[in-house]
């Protein structure tokens, strides 16, 4: 079995264990369905039993799980001193979820050019099917693959002028970075 299979498996193991029924709202939440932190704890160690994952993939992880589902202080302490490109990513969806756009974006340049967004961006494309989320699409992939720092101003966008499409999408967009974020994580 390849490298890529395992982790397709696995982050399908997490999504199994750990997905929740509404996708996370762009702000911090809280929303119905997430799971109490120490379930998340317990989940996330089923989600990884077998799994070689290095102490700092795990750590990350572990944040990234508790962040999906609005646990954001505990996240935030995993997350606070870290300063690879990983830990930046989580630190920074973390802070644009708060919301504290100026420093998610802050987090965001301190990564330039995760992997994750170029893996992303089909999906966004495919998700994007109403004229509002179109457009949505197209100032966030003015670069080509998905831009985070689009994604924070998008983000800040429609917390200001809400569009209910807008913020669909949008949510759609968020999940397909923490399934990113997790795949890259278990590889």
């Amino acid at each position: 079995m390849s490298l890529l299979i395992g982790t397709q498996n696995a982050a399908a193991r997490f999504w199994e264990l750990l997905g929740t029924g509404e996708l996370p709202e762009l702000g911090p939440g809280p929303r119905t369905g997430v799971l109490p932190e120490a379930t998340v704890g317990l989940r996330l160690l089923e989600a990884t039993r077998g799994l070689d994952l290095a102490d700092p993939a795990a750590e990350l992880l572990s944040a990234t799980a508790l962040l999906y589902h609005d646990h954001h202080d505990p996240a935030h302490n995993l997350v606070q001193d870290r300063t690879d490109a990983d830990g930046c990513l989580v630190h920074a969806i973390l802070h644009r979820r708060e919301p504290d756009y100026w420093n998610a974006a802050y987090w965001f340049r301190r990564l330039s050019g995760h992997p994750i967004y170029r893996a992303l961006t089909p999906g966004a494309t495919r998700a994007a099917q109403s004229p509002e989320a179109r457009g949505v699409l197209e100032r966030l992939t003015l670069s080509g693959d998905i831009d985070p720092l689009a994604l924070v101003h998008e983000c800040q966008r429609v917390a200001e002028s809400p569009c209910t499409r807008s913020i669909a999408y949008l949510r759609q967009v968020q999940h397909l970075e923490f399934a990113a974020l997790v795949e890259h994580l278990m590889g």
